[in-house]
């Protein structure tokens, strides 16, 4: 029986599913079973042959050295070498033992290259699956509430355009019908319907250029000129609105200002940052344009005395989703104002920004390119002068 079960251990250990490799003291191997002959592809080896080289190392795997047979236990993730120079990642078993007083040591050891490949590549695609799948929720939420804000926005944008509408036909009928005492009244429903005309007329074209600018289909006509008589000019045509809202513009506009812009486009700009700043002003309160440049662009600021902006909402200035969603916080129209802004200064290769203090006002700046910064394509003579901005 003993005979027998001295058989068996040797044919277990020949034919083990593991590596077994044993070393004497000295380091040099005097058995190696049939799984680690061809694991390590040798027959004989000194015990240091299994020490990776330095450049064999990679991050977050130990290598084997000697000194692993001196801590008997079970270790995960080792990195072996072949005396070919070949690696190969294991799963190893250290144990010393001693056999007919010669100290031994047993190093027992299995492959697991192949597993841990698949492992970090199973890994991965289960990142790249989850990353996915969070992309995608966050789509589904912005859809959602893209949603909410677009039929809010339709809701809100019908209320803003039948409110003037209304007053149009009610000033029109009345006018056809002869209902008027004097010629001073008649003079005051004509105004009335040009007033709340002229307010459906930017209704219209603030809504035309959001859906322009979100397609991309906005046209510009670049032309090099002097910014100053177009500020001048934009600047006077506010100074009814001014005077209403006991606001003084004082502009300082004594500087060449030669740069690149689409005309009616800073027209367009420049009247949603001044239209902000009387309506939100103080009374009493004041409006400065001053003009700074330098060997590349040209910078306009407005620096109004108004209420100023939190802190906490300057992210939602220029976010047209922000503002679709908060239009009804508006006085008057879509509340597009100055993300369009954004967009056309932009595409004409300029920026704006701004700066606030609560209690103290705000501080726009426009900046427009001295040089040509964007396609050839776009600096170009418009074809006509006239015509709305949402043409």
């Amino acid at each position: 029986m003993k005979k027998l079960l001295g058989h068996l251990s040797e044919v277990l250990a020949s034919e083990a599913m593991f590596g077994i490799a044993v070393f004497e003291a000295d380091g040099t191997s005097i058995y190696l079973n049939k799984m680690a002959v061809q694991l390590l592809a040798c027959e004989q080896l000194k015990l240091h042959q299994l020490t990776p080289h330095a450049e064999d190392s990679r991050a977050q795997i130990l290598a084997f050295s000697p000194e692993f047979l001196r801590h008997d236990g079970l270790y995960q993730d080792i990195m072996l070498r072949r005396p070919d120079g070949q690696t190969f990642i294991a799963i190893v078993g250290i144990r010393s033992v001693t056999v007919d007083a010669t100290p031994l040591s047993i190093l027992m050891f299995q492959d697991v290259t192949l597993q841990k490949k698949l492992q970090r590549e199973i890994t991965a695609k289960q990142a790249e699956i989850k990353a996915a799948y969070e992309e995608l929720l966050k789509q589904n939420r912005q859809l959602k509430e893209l949603d909410v804000a677009k039929n809010r926005f339709i809701a809100i944008t019908t209320h803003e355009l039948r409110t003037p509408l209304s007053a149009m036909i009610a000033s029109a009928e009345i006018l056809k019908l002869g209902l008027y005492d004097n010629p001073t009244q008649m003079h005051e429903f004509i105004s009335i319907i040009h007033e709340q005309g002229q307010q459906m007329s930017d209704l219209v074209n603030d809504i035309l250029d959001f859906a322009k600018i979100q397609a991309g289909k906005m046209d510009f006509y670049i032309e090099e000129q002097d910014l100053v008589p177009h500020l001048q000019t934009t600047l006077r045509n506010f100074n009814d609105m001014a005077q209403g809202n006991s606001v003084t513009i004082e502009a300082d506009l004594g500087v060449d200002a030669v740069c690149y812009f689409d005309e009616l486009r800073m027209k367009q700009i420049v009247s949603n940052i001044v239209n902000n700043a009387i309506k939100y002003n103080r009374p009493g309160g004041s409006l400065t344009v001053t003009i700074e440049e330098d060997l590349k662009l040209v910078r306009v600021l407005f620096q109004d005395t108004g209420k100023g902006i939190p802190s906490d909402q300057f992210d939602k200035v220029f976010n047209e989703f922000e503002t679709i969603g908060n239009v009804a916080l508006h006085h008057k129209g879509t509340g597009l104002g100055m993300p369009i802004s954004r967009k056309l200064l932009e595409g004409m290769g300029g920026k704006i920004g701004f700066t606030s203090e609560l209690g103290v006002g705000t501080r726009f700046w426009v900046e427009i390119p001295k040089d040509k910064v964007l396609a050839d394509e776009v600096y170009r003579p418009r074809p006509e002068k006239s015509g709305d901005l949402a043409a």
